[in-house]
Formats: structure tokens, sequence, C-alpha cells
């Protein structure tokens, strides 16, 4: 891809970010909100969690143990390795989850809604092959549950 495409997509991206982004979840903080949605039922590891959020470890831990006493996550040790602490969204936080979008769903059904059947059709295979085609180029973090269950077996990957 040309840097010119690439510069375009992250503008787009933007601006599509900047009108349909939901910002605040009322009872949640923004780190609250970022880890709770960087969790899946699989156990992730606090250290992987403070890696990929960008946040201090100790940061990490303060707002998973907020969330733990709020009943939105369980905290237990790492069957496989007992020095470490295992994160897991629990009934709650999964609804947590569902619950709060983080696109604003009635912008997002405008926007979509103003695209006739074709232009909508096309975008979201484009969008589609575009996520394919990240997922197997793998250059960037680990984010998503599926990419994370992949990091996580792999080589080197807990």
């Amino acid at each position: 891809m040309k840097s010119s495409e690439s510069e375009r997509f992250e503008l787009l991206y933007r601006r599509i970010w900047d009108v349909l982004n939901r910002p605040d979840t009322p009872g949640l903080s923004q780190h609250e909100r970022q880890v709770l949605h960087h969790l899946t039922a699989e156990p992730v590891a606090l250290t992987w969690l403070a890696d990929h959020l960008g946040l201090p470890k100790s940061t990490t831990s303060v707002v998973v143990k907020g969330l733990a006493a709020r009943g939105f996550v369980q905290r237990a040790r790492d069957p496989d390795d007992e020095r470490r602490l295992a994160i897991v969204l629990t009934p709650k936080g999964r609804q947590q989850v569902r619950q709060d979008t983080v696109l604003r769903p009635d912008a997002l059904g405008e926007a979509m809604a103003a695209l006739d059947r074709h232009s909508r059709a096309a975008l979201l295979n484009g969008l589609e092959r575009l996520a394919a085609a990240a997922e197997s180029a793998s250059h960037g973090p680990v984010t998503g549950p599926a990419s994370r269950a992949r990091h996580r077996d792999s080589p080197g990957g807990k």
C-alpha cells in the first residue's frame, strides 16, 4: 500500500472515530472501560494487559482490583505460572462489555442508512477483507481476543 493510501485511511478512520466514538460510560473510568474491552472469557496476564494498554503495571493492578471488587472481573493465579496474575471477565463483566458499545449505535445506524444497499455491502466486504489481511500480516500489536489467543499459544507468547 502506498503511504498516501495509508495516510488517507488513517485520516478517514480518525474522522469516523471522532464522530461515532462514545467516549464516556457512566460509572466506569476510561481505564476501567479499556481493561474490560480487552478481556475475554480466556484468562489474560496482568502484565500483558498493562503492556498492551500502555499503562504502568501498578495502574493496571489498581484498575483490575476495583473492577474485581465490583464483580466485573475475577483475578486468579495463572495455573501454568503461579507468579502471574490471570484476569478474566465475569458474567457481569461480559454483560457490561455487551452493553457498552465503543461506537454510538444510533449514529452508526444513521450513517450506514445514508448509504445505498450496494455501498453498504461494498463497505462491509472491504472492511472484512482489510481485517483478514491485517490479521494475516500481524505486523502490529496483538489486540483482539482471537489474536491474543494465537499470541498466547505461540512460542514465547504468554
